[in-house]
This record gives C-alpha cells, sequence and structure tokens, in this order.
C-alpha cells in the first residue's frame, strides 16, 4: 500500500489539537478506535508508556540483583547456615534468649534503613552466625527488596583469594570481594580471627589479611556490618590495626555470649 493509499484510509476527525506550539494553526484530528485523537499526543502518550515500562523493568532487575545476592553471592564454610532463621534458633538459656531479641531488634531497623554496625562476641557453638544470618534473610525479605546483603566466611575468603593467584581462570580475586564486599548493604564478616588460626594464638593479621580488611572498612563507613567472633577486645586489638577496628566500631551495638553453652559441643567420652 503506497502513501496515498493510507491517507485515504484515515479518518480524519472534525477538531483540531492546539497544545503543540510548533504547530500553531493546530493538528487535524484522527479517529482512533473510535475515539478522536491528536496523533502527536497519542505519540506523545505512547512514548512515556514505553519510557516507564523500561524504567520499572529496570527498577525490578536491580531488586531482583540486590535480593539474590544473599543466596548466589555468599561465601559459606558451613553450607547449613543457609537455613538459619529466627524461626528456628533453639535456647533455654537466659543469655541466648536476650541476645536473640536484640538480633530481632537490630533486624526490624535495619530493614527500615538505620545503619549502624555490630559486634557479635562469644565462644564456638553459641550461635553467633545463625542469629547473623537470620538478621540478613529477615531483612532481604523486607517488603521494600531494596537493600543487598551478604553473608561472607572471612578465612574461607582470603583462602579462595589465594587460590586465584594461581588459578587466572578464578573471579574470585582480591578486586572482586573488595569491590563486592564495599557494595552490599548489609554485610556480616564472619569468624573474624579465625583466619589466623587457633583462638589461642598471639598472631597477627598479615599484611594481605590487614590491606584486605581496610579497604572494606574504609568505604562502608555509610553501611551496615555486622561481625562475628570468638575472640575477646584485647585480641582483636593485637592483631588488627587501629584504624580497622575503629570503622567496625563505629555506632556499634554489641551483643554478647558470655554464659551461653556450646550447643555444638559433643561428649567424647575422655
Amino acid at each position: 500500500m503506497n502513501q496515498t493509499e493510507m491517507r485515504t484510509r484515515l479518518i480524519w476527525g472534525s477538531s483540531k489539537c492546539y497544545e503543540h506550539e510548533k504547530y500553531p494553526e493546530g493538528v487535524q484530528t484522527m479517529i482512533v478506535q473510535g475515539e478522536e485523537k491528536c496523533p502527536f499526543c497519542e505519540r506523545e502518550r505512547l512514548n512515556d508508556e514505553l519510557v516507564q515500562e523500561v524504567t520499572q523493568d529496570a527498577i525490578t532487575y536491580e531488586q531482583n540483583k540486590k535480593y539474590n545476592t544473599l543466596s548466589r553471592r555468599s561465601i559459606l564454610q558451613d553450607k547449613t547456615i543457609v537455613n538459619a532463621r529466627f524461626e528456628n534458633y533453639r535456647t533455654d538459656e537466659l543469655e541466648a534468649k536476650q541476645n536473640f531479641e536484640f538480633m530481632k531488634a537490630y533486624a526490624d531497623e535495619i530493614a527500615e534503613g538505620k545503619i549502624f554496625n555490630v559486634l557479635v562476641y562469644g565462644t564456638p557453638g553459641v550461635g553467633k552466625s545463625h542469629l547473623s544470618y537470620s538478621l540478613l534473610h529477615y531483612v532481604n525479605e523486607a517488603k521494600s527488596k531494596d537493600q543487598s546483603c551478604l553473608f561472607v566466611d572471612i578465612d574461607e575468603m582470603l583462602r579462595k583469594i589465594r587460590d586465584s593467584f594461581d588459578n587466572p581462570e578464578s573471579i574470585y580475586t582480591e578486586h572482586y570481594f573488595t569491590s563486592l564486599l564495599s557494595e552490599v548493604d548489609v554485610l556480616v564478616l564472619d569468624d573474624l580471627g579465625a583466619e589466623t588460626g587457633n583462638e589461642h594464638t598471639e598472631k597477627k593479621a598479615t599484611d594481605f589479611t590487614g590491606r584486605i580488611l581496610r579497604a572494606v572498612t574504609n568505604a562502608r563507613q555509610d553501611k551496615v556490618t555486622i561481625v562475628t567472633t570468638n575472640l575477646p577486645g584485647t585480641q582483636l586489638n593485637k592483631m588488627y590495626d587501629h584504624k580497622t577496628l575503629s570503622r567496625l566500631s563505629k555506632k556499634r551495638r554489641a551483643v554478647t555470649f558470655k554464659n551461653t553453652t556450646d550447643k555444638r559441643k559433643l561428649d567424647l567420652g575422655f
């Protein structure tokens, strides 16, 4: 069909649209699906709808990307931790019950957008990692779904970075982790100090470890960081530089297990 034939098929309206400065004499309306419309106004409307649709698609993509960070990019040694929820944290001990309530309250505050750090200290097996992952899951499932969450076992992360030195195909480079840990909104650094070996060690963190932690803590001063550790403050001060610990302590909330028993402790019979 040529242009002349197309024009003969158009059904023109009986009025003009004067909404367009470029056409002071008005634009002839057309009959579109039984309604009289200005072709230029209709084109602008359709363009606006397309922009809104593309914008919403972009928003949905970013929300899904943030939401999936926890499940797809977390670094774990104990894979069962992904099942940790506030609902399945079990304890009969008063201190643990109180700390459970603290962590639930912090989860609500973080989900509402408040920014602070949390230091979770206690001996192994009292539920530090369980409660920390539960907090992440709670925030990740919040109605807005606009905060990215990540759980990282520090020792496992460092091991992956070292492995990348001899494996050029590995994505787990120092740059990958420093970028990822710097960007997420809510981060759990699990088991600080375990990377040095035995919990009773007097060893300092290596320059390699210190460099990574400094880069991450420098970038996270306006974000939420939760740190779990088996080590008391006096020992951490010997192992890590002052600036790193100072930034982790900024706006700090403390959750301390002093009297809770190890839920994983086995009676070996000797």
